[in-house]
C-alpha cells in the first residue's frame, strides 16, 4: 500500500492543476491509485508486465490482469524541468521527472518531491505516495526513501 495525501501544498490548498479526464482502462489504474493501490498488468499465461495499461497484451494478444507493485523504487534516468511557461506548472518548477525502475520489472514516469533538484542522481532510491485529484483518483509521485523506511 503507498500513502495517499489530500494536498501537496502548505496552505491545504487541493489539487489545482488540469482536469484528468482519463479512459476507462486509465481510469481503472488511477482510481487503485486512490485505494492506495499501485498497479502493472501482467499477462495470465507468460506472467511478463506491461506498463502503461493496454487492452490487449502486447506480446501474445491475451487479456492482461491487473499486479499490484511495492512502493520502492530506483531512478533509472531523470531530468529537471527549471522552468514551464504556464500555471499552475509554472509555480512546481524545478522539478524532478524521473523514469524509475520497478522491482517487478517494468518502468515508471512521475515527477520526484520533496528532494533539492540537485541531489538527484541515477541509483537514487525513492518511495511511492499517492496526491489525491479527486474522491475516486489519485496521481503516484515519488519521494526519496529514508534509510528507516528501508530497513
Amino acid at each position: 500500500m503507498i500513502r495517499i495525501i489530500e494536498s501537496e501544498h502548505a496552505d491545504g490548498r487541493s489539487w489545482d492543476r488540469p482536469e484528468m479526464v482519463p479512459g476507462n482502462l486509465d481510469r481503472q489504474y488511477f482510481e487503485a491509485v486512490a485505494k492506495g493501490q499501485l498497479m502493472v498488468q501482467r499477462c495470465p499465461q507468460c506472467e511478463h508486465r506491461q506498463f502503461p495499461p493496454k487492452l490487449i497484451w502486447t506480446a501474445c494478444g491475451r487479456e492482461p490482469e491487473w499486479l499490484e507493485v511495492s512502493g520502492d523504487r530506483v531512478i533509472n534516468t531523470f531530468t529537471i524541468v527549471r522552468r514551464h511557461g504556464v500555471e499552475p506548472f509554472r509555480s512546481l518548477a524545478p522539478l524532478v521527472s524521473a523514469m524509475v525502475d520497478l522491482p517487478e520489472g517494468v518502468r515508471l514516469m512521475s515527477n520526484v518531491t520533496g528532494i533539492d533538484v540537485d541531489a538527484a542522481q541515477v541509483g537514487l532510491t525513492v518511495r511511492a505516495y499517492a496526491l489525491r485529484i479527486d474522491d475516486s483518483m489519485a496521481l503516484p509521485l515519488w519521494q526519496p526513501a529514508t534509510e528507516a523506511e528501508l530497513d
